[in-house]
């Protein structure tokens, strides 16, 4: 399946930048533009495997994306290798990337080829990384990394739809999120300080000694509140 959603994309998107550059008619060869067009397709098409993306959502209040709506530059690791100077969404209703190629084509990257991502937004960057899908996992797919020492922080981000939630009329989109420790290659459920804290039981009066201290607020809300928790928590096990 992947492989002819590979070459209908290839195919597709190199007839558009094709006819937009000229390549293959009388144009300039000297050109410098047009040659680092081609030179880009070349690198990218390992990237270029996955689906058309058609927006099925135009009905609906709101857009299923992670940050924003628009598409932010970021890199993506794929299959191993580094694609830096993308233009990316990742859409956190169905858990897939999405990658602006130009402007007529626009692909759902091939997930299971997807290692991570590095999103840029509002002078702040963020990582995301692929879990898989192991059904014995408590997390699988994309998650956020907020945190990656030898304890680590994952939040798992997911949009969901509400019917008729604007004047009994449209749907309209909603985000939550859930909370997860990894320790000792164990991943754990937080639902709060409490969670939080009998994670991290084996140093609990040093931990509520920092926290007091701080005067830290952990709130389930503001999963970055946890990270100077298991910073704190990491030194003391160094």
């Amino acid at each position: 399946m992947y492989i002819y959603n590979f070459l209908t994309v290839f195919l597709f998107a190199f007839s558009t930048i094709t006819s937009l550059t000229g390549i293959g008619s009388d144009c300039n060869k000297s050109d410098h533009s047009e040659l680092n067009v081609k030179d880009t397709l070349k690198e990218n098409l390992v990237l270029y495997n996955g689906r058309l993306w058609i927006n099925n959502y135009y009905k609906i209040k709101g857009d299923p994306y992670f940050l924003s709506g628009e598409f932010l530059s970021g890199s993506v690791t794929f299959n191993g290798k580094v694609f830096t100077g993308q233009h990316l969404r990742y859409d956190i209703f169905n858990d897939e990337i999405i990658l602006w190629v130009n402007q007529v084509t626009t692909i759902i990257l091939n997930k299971e080829m997807i290692d991570s991502l590095i999103l840029n937004f509002q002078s702040k960057s963020y990582k995301v990384v692929n879990l898989g899908d192991d059904s014995a996992s408590l997390i699988k797919g994309f998650v956020n990394v907020y945190y990656d020492g030898p304890t680590a922080l994952f939040v798992k981000y997911k949009k969901m739809i509400d019917p008729l939630a604007v004047d009994k009329r449209y749907d309209i989109f909603y985000q939550t999120h859930r909370i997860y420790i990894k320790k000792d290659d164990k991943i754990y459920l937080v639902s709060g300080k409490r969670d939080l804290l009998k994670i991290l039981e084996d140093k609990i009066l040093e931990v509520k000694g920092f926290i007091k201290t701080n005067r830290l607020v952990v709130m389930r809300k503001d999963p970055e509140s946890l990270i100077p928790v298991l910073r704190y928590y990491d030194s003391l096990k160094q």
